[in-house]
């Protein structure tokens, strides 16, 4: 089964860049009801607060689905999606990232968040590294990537979900939500949208 939440805007970064020490910093921040806190620095995705995309995506998940067992984040970024779920499901996960740095943070936000026994971060690029099925895949995919990259991407996903498992993914509609959604029922057969949310203007 999948399940598309509608979003707003998004910018990726793939690409690790070298760093100094006064590059990073930490931030705090409140979402399903817990205050996390983040190492970050500036080659990372939303780097100093939790995007309205990973927000809808997991006010919709709380409110709409019980997630249970072992799932992935795909594109983990500073780690938000997966912490959030452990501390509200009490789940395992695995959270993957093609940004090193962005691994290496995550894994750093697990301890600061405590839930360093429940997941691990590690380098991969899409599934490259990618050898375990799941009870769900969470994702705010890279829809900037380019169309053909993120089909492939979501083409793997079908082979690392267990049966019934879920895949769950924010996409701004105006980003091609209505071409991924066809495609997605052609591997699923299925494909729903939870939530939709409406745009938001600074």
């Amino acid at each position: 089964m999948v399940s598309i939440v509608l979003k707003e805007s998004m910018q990726h970064y793939f690409i690790d860049k070298p760093h100094n020490a006064e590059d990073y910093f930490e931030f705090r921040d409140s979402v399903l009801g817990y205050e996390l806190c983040f190492r970050s620095c500036d080659s990372i995705f939303s780097k100093d607060k939790i995007d309205d995309g990973t927000r809808a995506l997991l006010n919709a998940i709380k409110k709409q689905i019980n997630l249970e067992g072992y799932g992935l984040d795909l594109g983990c970024g500073l780690g938000v999606i997966g912490i959030a779920l452990i501390k509200t499901f009490h789940v395992k996960m695995d959270m993957i990232d093609i940004n090193k740095t962005a691994v290496r943070l995550t894994n750093e936000n697990l301890i600061k968040n405590n839930v360093q026994h429940s997941a691990k971060a590690y380098f991969s690029d899409g599934f490259e590294n990618v050898n375990d099925r799941y009870d769900f895949i969470i994702s705010n995919p890279p829809i900037k990537s380019g169309k053909t990259m993120l089909f492939n991407l979501m083409k793997e996903t079908y082979n690392h979900l267990k049966d019934n498992g879920q895949l769950i993914l924010v996409i701004r509609k105006n980003h091609g939500m209505e071409s991924l959604k066809k495609y997605l029922i052609s591997i699923y057969s299925n494909c729903e949208i939870i939530h939709v949310i409406r745009a938001i203007i600074y």
